[in-house]
Parts: structure tokens; sequence; C-alpha cells
């Protein structure tokens, strides 16, 4: 009876079979394609806590600590998608600056969709452009352009991320006047934006903790 697993001895020295050879790299590769771990993006602003008692597996957001249950086949990331397109907790642009700095020591970077929403949602408000820069055809030839598989955002989407961000803002400003040890002096000034709509600008000026003038 043949054995197919032989081995030659040639000289003193053990010479597997070269059919026996490729078996085995065979069955490597399909070890490692089973042991392979497929990421999502989201994982970056999750941490996995693991199964609780039901043996389900959880995870927590980074920003406002709510938990999840995630993982699996049957819970997957969906649910951990949709909380991030609300979570106000989570400061997408400061994290899209911390990847451009790695992009410049590291090379290229996969993009992150999260984190170019917000960042251009920043740049809508900072240059006060309207939301209706995304229907321009020159715009959307543009982004195409640059990368032709980056999904393009509605007005509508647009809208909700600038919103998340002014939440998100306001709850930082509350907490920092609330934590104010002394009075507060308030001044106002009068502008006018490019669209021509009038805005009441109200700056409070105080002293912190630190003994340092703040506004």
């Amino acid at each position: 009876m043949d054995n197919p697993f032989s081995m030659e001895v040639d000289s003193g020295n053990v010479t597997q079979n070269p059919e026996n050879m490729e078996t085995s790299e065979t069955a490597e590769d399909i070890k490692k394609k089973k042991t392979k771990a497929t990421t999502s993006d989201v994982w970056r602003y999750f941490t996995k806590l693991g199964p609780g008692d039901d043996g389900i597996d959880r995870a927590q957001c980074d920003g406002c600590k709510q938990k999840f249950k995630a993982g699996g086949k049957q819970y997957g990331t969906s649910s951990l998608k949709r909380h991030l397109d609300r979570c106000v907790k989570i400061d997408f642009e400061d994290i899209g600056q911390t990847l451009i700095e790695m992009q410049n020591k590291m090379g290229a970077l996969k993009i992150d969709n999260y984190v170019l929403r917000e960042m251009f949602a920043a740049f809508v408000i900072d240059c006060d452009v309207p939301f209706s820069i995304v229907d321009n055809k020159k715009f959307r030839n543009w982004i195409k352009y640059i990368s032709p598989t980056l999904g393009l955002i509605t007005r509508n989407t647009l809208k909700e991320d600038v919103l998340k961000i002014y939440t998100r803002e306001k709850e930082k400003l509350k907490s920092t006047l609330v934590a104010i040890p002394n009075r507060i002096c308030l001044t106002f000034d009068l502008w006018t934006s490019i669209t021509t709509e009038g805005y009441l600008c109200l700056t409070s000026h105080f002293v912190n903790f630190k003994l340092e003038i703040a506004k």
C-alpha cells in the first residue's frame, strides 16, 4: 500500500516528498484564511468588553461610554455604526488631525468615513458654506476625481452632521460655564456674514482655576 506521506533519505539528509510539502502548504493557507480577522472602522471608537453574563459580546463607546451588544453573526457592527451617527461625545475632527499626523509619518492611510464627514462639516461651519454645496455638479465631480469610491453625502446628512457638532460644542460650553469659580463679564458685537445675515456675537470673559483670563 502506497503511503502519500513518504520521506526520502539521501546521503544522511532527510528530505520531505514534494507532494507532502504541497499538502502542508495548502493546509497552512487554509488555516490562515480561517483565522484572518475582519475589522471595521467603528472599532476605532469602541472598546471590546468581551462576553457578558449571557455569553454575548459587548462593546463600549469611547465617547459617551454607552454599552452595546456587538460582534458575531447575530449582532455585527450595524448598531455601533448607527450610534456613531448620533453620538455627540466623539470629536471626529480631533481624531482626523491625529490621523493626518499619522499619515505624514506612515504614508498612505485608509479614509475614515466618520472623520471625513466631521471634518467636512467643520469646514462648512468655519467658512459659512451653504448645505447646497454637496449638490453642486463641479464639487461632486471633484470629489469623485479624488476618490471614485468615496460616498457622497446629501444636504440632509450634512445638516445632521453640523447639528451634531453644534450640540457637542454647546455641551462643552455649558460644562465650562458651570465650572467657573467666579463672575463672568459679557461683551457683545454685531456682524454680518458673507450671506448678508446679521449676527449678535456674545463673548464671556472670566478667570479660571489657574488664575488665567479666559473667554
